[in-house]
């Protein structure tokens, strides 16, 4: 049995070092990016110096603070990293997919590189790499290459030089439940971590029928990941047939009743930070609730890492919108931390 009380500590502690709502709040009200670098350092942020010579020095420096909080946390982790492949590997889900559709989009690489986290897995050096590929299937084949699981996962769909960017999407997404799953299995299928990894499959499979709702030519059986408990593959086909983004939203949120997602998905147009970041709010407002009733599971350290998420994301958007002049009501809008 994986037991948790170390790293449940640690995450604790860790948590006593994020910003918060209502340091973030008073940050969207800075007047220029300057500002913005000296408050960050005040709650300990370690910044280059270079960070204060433009918005995306000082977004780089930022994301390597919060690089540094995950290191630090797998490095705790010991043996039991496989196990929470969930939080590290969901890190380099993200990232190897923002660098796939950059490529297709053949965007400047440090528009690629805007968001992403490091992780022991894909440093920073490897992440600046993947970005100067000249495509996507260059990207899939570098990280195969380096025997990143997810690179090996997605080659069979990396075929051409121009591959279906859904097609390689699902494909990088199969590789990682497969692994989420396998690493939650560890700690019994009656656990908390089964049960998240499972949601989070949900979740991204509503996601994918949101985005086929609005597809010509959907190719449903094709995107839909196994291994979720709310949306069989027959709801994810009855959400895509709606071909209206709303009404498939609606049909899916009954998949997550008992947790705040329903309602998030019943009204999918209602969330100024976009649908993600209100999902992002909800789940981990849910761990935190299941932190104060079952302190000794790891909800506590799956929360953290999502709190961790949701500033690094909160802190880009501030970064940029002070950058571009944008009015502090707009940004507050935009806040996905909660607390």
């Amino acid at each position: 049995m994986t037991t948790w009380d170390d790293l449940n500590a640690r995450a604790r502690g860790l948590s006593t070092h994020l910003l918060g709502r209502r340091f973030l709040e008073g940050l969207a009200r800075a007047p220029d990016l300057p500002a913005v670098a000296a408050e960050l350092e005040r709650r300990g942020y370690v910044l280059e110096e270079s960070a204060r010579a433009s918005a995306s020095a000082l977004e780089l420096s930022a994301r390597r603070a919060a690089a540094a909080r995950l290191r630090t946390l797998g490095r705790w982790a010991g043996r039991r990293t496989a196990t929470l492949a969930v939080i590290f590997e969901d890190e380099d889900r993200r990232s190897v997919t923002a660098l796939v559709r950059g490529a297709v989009q053949r965007a400047p690489a440090e528009l690629r590189l805007s968001g992403l986290i490091s992780t022991p897995e894909l440093p920073e050096r490897a992440l600046e790499e993947l970005a100067g590929q000249s495509s996507a299937a260059a990207v899939v084949a570098l990280l195969a290459a380096w025997g990143h699981p997810l690179g090996r996962a997605a080659q069979p769909a990396a075929v051409g030089a121009e591959p279906d960017l859904l097609g390689l999407e699902t494909a990088i997404s199969r590789g990682f439940v497969q692994r989420a799953l396998d690493g939650a299995r560890r700690a019994g299928r009656r656990g908390v971590l089964y049960r998240y990894v499972r949601q989070l499959i949900d979740i991204q499979n509503a996601y994918a029928a949101l985005v086929l709702s609005q597809d010509k030519e959907p190719r449903a059986a094709e995107q839909w990941l196994p291994g979720g408990r709310g949306i069989p593959i027959t709801l994810f086909e009855s959400a895509v047939a709606t071909r209206e983004y709303a009404a498939a939203a609606r049909l899916l949120a009954p998949a997550f009743a008992g947790s705040r997602l329903a309602g998030v998905f019943a009204r999918p147009d209602a969330h100024p930070a976009g649908l993600e970041g209100a999902v992002l709010g909800a789940v981990i407002a849910d761990l935190e609730e299941l932190t104060r009733t079952d302190p000794l599971s790891p909800a506590p350290l799956l929360a953290y890492a999502l709190r961790l998420r949701a500033e690094a994301l909160d802190v880009r958007w501030l970064i940029w919108g002070i950058s571009l002049g944008a009015p502090p009501g707009s940004l507050l809008e935009g806040l996905v931390a909660a607390k």
